[in-house]
């Protein structure tokens, strides 16, 4: 017997919309899919974006975007944009890889733009921020390219 759906209406009313609210309005996720992506991360732990990606349901990059948007930050796609290297080698390499967070450019005023895979943990601007002695724009990447991009830079 198919379990029924799981209600989403609550999501409506949100300040900042969640991201099945958002995947359901974009037509990224159907209610179906989303239920059965809840029900497995309920089941097995771990975000819901990543349940979403390892169920074949979206794809990494749709997923980032969403991020994105969702906390009012912009998307880098690090496939189609230099990274600076010299931005890069200001944070060391494995805590970039650990937090998955890559350095990507400097800007004129002298802060530093960082792509992040998972904008939402709220234990990523702090540690960045004792890392790095500057001001910090977030940005959205893909984790797997971010890892890709952090394999380029040499050590």
């Amino acid at each position: 017997m198919r379990q029924a759906r799981l209600d989403h209406s609550f999501f409506e009313d949100e300040v900042r919309p969640h991201l099945g609210s958002l995947l359901l309005e974009k037509g990224l996720v159907s209610h179906d899919q989303l239920d059965e992506a809840l029900t497995e991360r309920a089941a097995s732990g771990g975000l819901l974006g990543e349940t979403l990606v390892r169920l074949g349901f979206i794809f990494e990059d749709e997923l980032a975007r969403v991020l994105a948007e969702q906390v009012g930050i912009s998307f880098v796609n690090l496939d189609t944009i230099p990274v600076d290297l010299q931005a890069a080698s200001v944070l060391s390499r494995e805590l970039g890889e650990d937090l998955c967070a890559l350095p990507v450019r400097f800007l004129p005023e002298g802060g530093l733009v960082v792509a992040v895979a998972d904008p939402m943990d709220n234990t990523l601007l702090p540690q960045l921020q004792l890392a790095l002695s500057c001001p910090i724009n977030l940005a959205v990447a893909t984790a797997s390219s971010i890892r890709r991009s952090w394999r380029s830079v040499p050590a």
